[in-house]
């Protein structure tokens, strides 16, 4: 069998630490296809933490688990990340204003500096980076948390890879977010605090997709008799060849 397929677990939604924040419109959308489908598609991606286990991708589904009176969530188990990524958010252009206007941040101009939080940039080749007035983890939490609250209210913010060739259009902007290390992140988490939502990104060398766990097991009470169901259910799957593993890069339709 697929080794990826060992991590899959069920785990109390509390034992589950989150270090970025949702975005309420996206948490509508997970709980409502949650609920109607009866099923959680795809894995919680977790690394163990403590007692628990840290959440690396899946901040949405864990609350929408929680809103639907789950009391397990089906989770990949992986080894704790070595380095960490970053999601580039793509905005409507009205936000260059008001990101400038941040009182927690000042805005440079100077490149060669690599201290900033984000750098934004322009679809007139314009760019500019932000860093936070003040030094230490919590300052740039707040900081950041700030510069999201200055996103224009009237439009979808678009996350793109940091690393992706994409330009902004007419009316667009990119903003691109500086990378936590793992550390960081769990210092956040120890803070008491969270990131905003869509700024970490994380690379799974097998990420499990498309099990449709049903969740009336996710409400069980009896967490090992529902793990042996979650063993029973991807052997059958298995058995029944439903199982596919992809090498090449994946486009998702979510």
């Amino acid at each position: 069998m697929i080794s990826a397929l060992d991590g899959l677990r069920l785990v109390e939604l509390g034992r589950l630490s989150l270090h970025e924040a949702h975005d309420e419109e996206r948490l509508a959308r997970v709980r409502a296809r949650i609920g109607a489908e009866g099923v959680q598609r795809n894995p919680v991606i977790v690394s163990p933490f403590g007692e628990g286990f840290l959440v690396l991708d899946g901040a949405h589904r864990v609350h929408a688990l929680h809103g639907l009176e789950a009391r397990l969530a089906l989770v990949q188990i992986v080894e704790p990340p070595s380095s960490t990524e970053s999601w580039a958010h793509l905005v409507g252009a009205a936000a260059i204003e008001k990101l400038r206007e941040v009182e927690t941040v000042e805005v440079s101009e100077d490149e060669s500096r690599n201290d900033c939080l984000a750098e934004v940039e322009t679809a007139g080749g314009m760019s500019f980076s932000l860093r936070s007035r003040e030094q230490g983890l919590p300052a740039e939490v707040r900081a950041l948390w700030e510069m999201q609250e200055g996103y224009p209210g009237d439009g979808e913010v678009r996350r793109v890879g940091s690393d992706e060739a994409v330009e902004p259009g007419r009316g667009e902007v990119i903003v691109r977010y500086r990378t936590f290390s793992p550390g960081e992140l769990i210092e956040v988490v120890r803070l008491g605090a969270v990131l905003p939502a869509g700024i970490t990104r994380f690379r799974i060398e097998e990420r499990v997709l498309g099990v449709r766990f049903p969740l009336q097991g996710l409400r069980s009470k009896d967490i090992a008799s529902t793990n042996a169901d979650l063993r029973a259910f991807v052997e059958e799957r298995w058995r029944e060849n439903r199982i596919r593993r992809y090498a090449e890069p994946v486009v998702l339709f979510e």
